[in-house]
């Protein structure tokens, strides 16, 4: 029998959505929402929001078409092929640049912020500023040595260098910039290689993952507040009952995912916060490349902070903050219901269509670094905006596929000749 393969991208993807569009809707319909409101929803909104159910259920279904379609595997073999062996002294050296580069990057966002008290203190500003495109992406070259490290470089010294410099630095940057994404990626990548290179990871082992995160986002949302709290009088702050622990810890826990609530408030005030977009939303990608400093009025790439403000505005006008219309909810927004169905089925093929290129047809370590670099924006697209994933992933990838070329070598594997002895 066959071995289920725990980190193919099906399962997390439809965990996340049943999160988003399953979990969320119980979630609103029991102890209200910060969009929608107190339940019972006023009829203005119960019928958007039935509406968003059914649009996910459908967007869900032609998701799951397009993933399984047959045409997946044919696009996987027409894409090149991925190195089998690699060159352990251009990948060493190349990991030493990374970091480098990496450092010098989050050396040059923590002063743009005033320093390190400036920066730690105000995750407000540090995390929605605009034009930190490039600082970022060069921060994430960390990450990159870091997976490169872990699939190609096993000697003592390499894995001295791993664990105990690059990995708690990761934590530790991840940790400083108040992104839980940031801080997460690094474990997920470590499971990821180990699960493909090492051993098979236990499911276990991915529930205490999702545990830890659950636990996390509560501290994560108060990180973000350190102002606010500090201008609160410990005098003013009571402990709470335990049944309000609970509640605590349920909303801070389900306040990131509120994408039921997006897709109804789109379907609810669309054409009025908004006329329909017909691939505007998307038309800021064609110019991500060009750096904010040069071009200061480019047009914002995400369209997650015109969401927010456009629809949003009671909870983020003005904050500069980025919200979350979904996957379902900007398609819908741009073309409607079929614009919507047409995106989750191309979704389903391209997810699926990275799985069987990189771990079913090219599985080598190369192919597993390159995999565990993305395998996070493998289930997470349900809630980011189209233009903002692919302009950011996109620049990744490209480092990614640039890192294969210059390390990977081809060794044409020699099959025993029938009779021959071994």
């Amino acid at each position: 029998m066959k071995s289920v393969d725990v980190f193919e991208p099906i399962f997390w993807a439809s965990a996340y959505f049943a999160v988003l569009f399953v979990l969320r809707p119980i979630y609103d319909l029991t102890l209200g929402s910060e969009f929608l409101g107190n339940t019972p929803f006023i009829l203005e909104t119960m019928g958007p929001f039935q509406l968003a159910l059914l649009y996910a259920f459908l967007g869900f279904s032609t998701f799951l078409f397009g993933y399984y379609s047959g045409t997946n595997r044919r696009l996987a073999k027409a894409l090149p092929r991925i190195p089998n062996a690699w060159d352990v002294s251009i990948a060493r050296k190349l990991s030493l640049v990374f970091v480098l580069i990496g450092f010098a990057a989050f050396a040059w966002t923590v002063l743009r912020f005033g320093g390190i008290s400036g920066y730690l203190s105000n995750k407000a500003q540090t995390l929605t500023e605009a034009g930190q495109g490039y600082q970022l992406l060069g921060v994430s070259l960390i990450s990159i040595a870091f997976a490169l490290r872990l699939a190609l470089l096993r000697t003592f010294w390499s894995n001295v260098a791993t664990y105990l410099v690059v990995f708690p630095s990761l934590l530790v940057i991840g940790l400083a910039s108040g992104s839980k994404g940031a801080f997460l990626s690094p474990l997920l990548a470590w499971i990821v290689v180990s699960h493909y290179l090492r051993s098979r990871v236990r499911v276990s082992t991915i529930g205490a993952l999702v545990l830890f995160t659950i636990l996390l986002l509560p501290a994560f949302n108060l990180y973000r507040q350190i102002p606010d709290l500090l201008a609160t009088s410990p005098d003013t702050i009571e402990a709470p009952a335990d049944d309000a622990a609970v509640e605590f810890v349920i909303r801070h826990g389900m306040s990131r995912f509120y994408g039921i609530d997006s897709l109804a408030i789109i379907i609810r005030d669309t054409p009025e916060a908004m006329d329909f977009q017909l691939g505007r939303t998307i038309y800021p990608l064609f110019v991500a490349w060009i750096p904010r400093q040069i071009w200061e009025d480019k047009p914002i790439i995400s369209f997650g902070k015109i969401f927010a403000e456009n629809y949003l505005g009671a909870s983020f006008s003005g904050t500069g903050i980025s919200g979350s219309p979904t996957l379902l909810g900007e398609a819908y927004l741009n073309w409607h219901v079929a614009g919507m169905l047409l995106v989750t089925f191309l979704a389903g093929a391209v997810v699926r269509t990275l799985y069987v290129w990189l771990i079913i047809e090219n599985f080598s370590p190369l192919s597993v670094f390159v995999y565990s670099q993305i395998f996070l924006y493998l289930f997470t697209f349900w809630e980011a905006s189209i233009a903002g994933l692919l302009a950011e992933r996109l620049a990744g990838l490209v480092i990614l596929l640039l890192v294969v070329l210059l390390v990977g070598r081809t060794v044409q594997v020699s099959r025993p000749v029938a009779g021959q002895a071994s």
